[in-house]
């Protein structure tokens, strides 16, 4: 295989070069010239220049792969030229990462977006497999369990939005990274999709509880109403003003969102670590860093 790997240089990206490097498979990143590659040339990942968001300018570079793992948000790419492109320049294998935000009922941006994306993936002649995992956590650098954490070290109370009763199975990005590494060459993934959250299911009260516990807190929670919560967070967005979550995450915070992983251990042996495990550890990073 001559495998490129996009996004590198973003959070998820960033495991799944530590992955490949793990297992001694030869890749190369595709970097904007732009981008700061410091942590991928700390790895000694090999590099090579193009940009996603510009399918066209990519033949060239294309030309020497027949396996992408496109790890980037799908709903920010030109997906349908992409994944022509990939085809043109006869890309074989392809492994996607979309989100189990498709399955959402609110009216989100993304939705139609990673939804005609995957549709494209589909329809093409790539051997794909496509990704879905739920709520990334697991080092400071994600954007999800790392504020949640914050919060609980230095406020007397936690808040929590709505009722706290719909379910979570936020992932860990290491189990995240095994999975896009370890279906490349799986056939039974051959043109497949799959969910991938974590291996617990907990309630968001449980899961704040779990956080909580992990860190050595006894604050209790204090539940805000989401409507006017998430009226907030959308007049901070307007008006230009910071503020830590937007109104669909809060609104999003109302859904279950939990997912049967019964076919990514039946294909591939997928077997993710628990929250409570995966919360300490990103804690003690957390710790290491303060």
């Amino acid at each position: 295989m001559n495998i490129l790997l996009t996004g590198a240089t973003k959070f998820l990206g960033e495991h799944v070069c530590k992955e490949l490097l793990s297992r001694g498979l030869k890749f190369d990143c595709l970097v904007r010239p732009s981008s700061d590659t410091t942590t991928l040339r700390a790895l000694g990942a090999s590099l090579v220049q193009g940009d996603l968001s510009k399918p066209e300018t990519l033949r060239d570079v294309l030309q020497s792969y027949d396996t992408v793992l496109n790890i980037p948000n799908l709903a920010n790419l030109p997906a349908a030229a992409l994944v022509k492109a990939y085809e043109e320049a006869g890309v074989e294998r392809a492994v996607f990462v979309s989100s189990t935000g498709i399955f959402t009922k609110l009216d989100a941006r993304t939705k139609p977006l990673r939804l005609a994306a995957e549709k494209s993936i589909k329809g093409s002649r790539l051997t794909y497999t496509i990704l879905r995992p739920t709520m990334i956590y697991g080092t400071p650098e994600d954007e999800n369990i790392i504020k949640l954490l914050r919060l609980c070290e230095r406020l007397p109370v936690v808040p929590v939005v709505g009722s706290g009763r719909a379910l979570q199975q936020p992932v860990h990005v290491e189990d995240v990274a095994w999975a896009i590494v370890e279906v490349l060459t799986k056939p039974e993934t051959y043109n497949q999709s799959y969910n991938i959250g974590g291996g617990q299911t907990l309630s968001y009260n449980e899961l704040v509880k779990t956080a909580r516990r992990s860190l050595g807190k006894t604050q209790r929670l204090v539940h805000i109403p989401s409507t006017p919560a998430a009226l907030a967070a959308k007049v901070a967005r307007r008006t230009g003003l910071p503020s830590p979550v937007s109104e669909e995450q809060i609104l999003r915070l109302a859904e279950d969102k939990a997912y049967s992983l019964e076919a990514a251990r039946t294909d591939f042996n997928y077997n993710p670590r628990a929250f409570d495990e995966g919360v300490e550890r990103e804690i003690a990073l957390m710790r290491g860093r303060n």
